[in-house]
């Protein structure tokens, strides 16, 4: 009877560990950006995106999303990275390749901005 009762607590132990995440050091971080361009579809009205190519420093990284965000003339790209804090990463360096949405809503001629990360480029709308 000890037994059974030492067993089940140990897996009890076990799962709320793992439940947890005790143990696992991460941190959420900007990723670095190798390239973007800025492009649109040829819908009515035009949907623009930005093609982004971000990195992944060594195996201890992973993408983790993205957050989109515009005011004015600017559209503001996070592209985050998970970063896990741990010894014996290989050291690989990996590009994610992403699509994002940016929006409809841009008056032709107008010059705007697109930041991604640390990384800006700038579009006018074409003047049908």
């Amino acid at each position: 009877m000890k037994r059974i009762l030492f067993v089940i607590l140990a897996v009890i132990l076990i799962l709320s560990i793992y439940v947890s995440g005790c143990g696992i050091n991460m941190e959420t971080v900007l990723a670095p950006i190798e390239d973007l361009h800025i492009w649109a579809d040829n819908s009515s009205p035009e949907q623009y995106f930005v093609d982004v190519a971000s990195g992944e420093p060594d195996s201890c990284y992973e993408y983790s999303g993205y957050d989109v965000t515009r005011y004015e003339n600017k559209v503001r790209v996070e592209i985050l990275n998970i970063h896990y804090i741990r010894d014996g990463c290989a050291e690989i360096y990996s590009i994610v390749e992403h699509t994002i949405p940016i929006g409809s809503d841009y008056l032709p001629g107008v010059n705007y901005t697109v930041e991604v990360n640390d990384v800006a480029e700038t579009f006018i709308p074409p003047i049908l």
